[in-house]
């Protein structure tokens, strides 16, 4: 594909409120307890609004229950929610220590997204599809024959990983992706939800994530009609008619503004959130960021292990308990139950456990 797109002044503003919004998240630190609590409700939002554009049923309750494994159920809306918390943990996970758009990850995250296995073997399509309006039966939209998307997407890896993409700000290059991946239609089904995941994918890796506290298909949802239309962008419906070598600006844009107007969303509440909680954070804001996944931990799980701390770091035992000992020391940590002599529990002591013990200050 020959794509083409240009800087315009609404791009440019947009990229600034993006920036501008993401040092606010990145810089105020938010009581533990708060922060899990956005994170958890954003997930669930997530993975509503997405599977809600492609047309499934489920309300924002009925996901959150999916998600707290309290339906079983193996219903097709059921298994789509499910399959897609799937795939945001995964490349959640991946974000971490992977900044590169492989076949093998594209692979693995359709595969998640069907309900496949994740070392399934995958194959793009092998035959024609399309894009139909669900009321009239008309064709939206015809992409690539299968005889071009394996090399429609091997251009397009290559393009992302290529130096010339170094130096476009990573919220365009999510946008630039996303658009790609839905135009050459790879799979027979789920490309739309695969796309969206890649673009999350990419925005966490290179820390434009907001903590997780985002969420973009909820602004989606607000207006799909204008979604699918700046998806479309008036072309004509054939791809090898123009759409191969599209002027994607008009995309860019939308991407772009709908990114920026989340993020300010969330940016305005964190900032309402520390202003209004400052007693609250104090104690809180002298925790670096190990201090704070421990923390997160044992309000999640009740107590911790030196070797639940060697095996989430990635350190060997005698470091964890090395670190566990200046946490006794610092006041941070105290032992479980001083009866036990070998794979000893920990919990916060009573000045941690209480801030984060007290009701929520706020959601977002």
């Amino acid at each position: 594909m020959n794509l083409k797109w240009n800087y315009t002044n609404q791009l440019v503003n947009d990229l600034i409120k993006i920036n501008k919004a993401k040092e606010i998240v990145d810089l105020l630190e938010l009581p533990i307890s708060i922060e899990e609590e956005i994170k958890r409700d954003s997930l669930a939002k997530r993975v509503h609004y997405s599977t809600k554009i492609e047309g499934n049923r489920l309300n924002l309750k009925e996901v959150r229950d999916i998600i707290e494994n309290k339906n079983d159920s193996h219903e097709r809306n059921v298994l789509e929610v499910r399959n897609y918390y799937n795939a945001l943990l995964y490349l959640s996970k991946e974000a971490e220590n992977n900044k590169k758009i492989t076949e093998e990850l594209i692979f693995k995250v359709h595969n998640l997204v069907s309900g496949k296995h994740l070392t399934f073997k995958n194959q793009y399509r092998e035959g024609q599809n399309a894009v139909v309006d669900s009321v009239t039966g008309t064709v939206v939209y015809l992409p690539p024959e299968a005889c071009d998307v394996d090399s429609l997407m091997k251009q397009m890896i290559h393009e992302y990983n290529s130096e010339e993409y170094n130096d476009i700000p990573i919220p365009i290059k999510a946008g630039i992706l996303a658009y790609q991946f839905v135009t050459i239609h790879p799979f027979w089904d789920g490309n739309g939800r695969c796309a969206r995941l890649l673009a999350t994918f990419i925005l966490k890796s290179y820390g434009y994530d907001l903590k997780g506290f985002y969420v973009l298909e909820e602004f989606y949802d607000k207006n799909i009609a204008l979604y699918y239309h700046s998806l479309q962008m008036g072309l004509h419906h054939n791809f090898y008619f123009g759409r191969n070598e599209a002027d994607i600006t008009e995309w860019l844009e939308y991407f772009i503004s709908i990114m920026a107007t989340t993020f300010e969303v969330v940016g305005n509440r964190v900032k309402e959130i520390y202003e209004n909680s400052k007693e609250e954070i104090n104690i809180l804001d002298t925790l670096d960021k190990r201090e704070r996944w421990v923390a997160n931990y044992i309000v999640t799980n009740g107590k911790i292990k030196a070797k639940d701390i060697a095996n989430h770091f990635k350190i060997n035992l005698d470091t964890a308990n090395n670190w566990v000992k200046k946490w006794i020391e610092n006041g941070f940590l105290e032992r479980y139950n001083d009866k036990q002599i070998r794979n000893i529990d920990y919990v916060l002591t009573s000045k941690y456990a209480q801030k984060l013990d007290k009701p929520n200050l706020s959601r977002i």
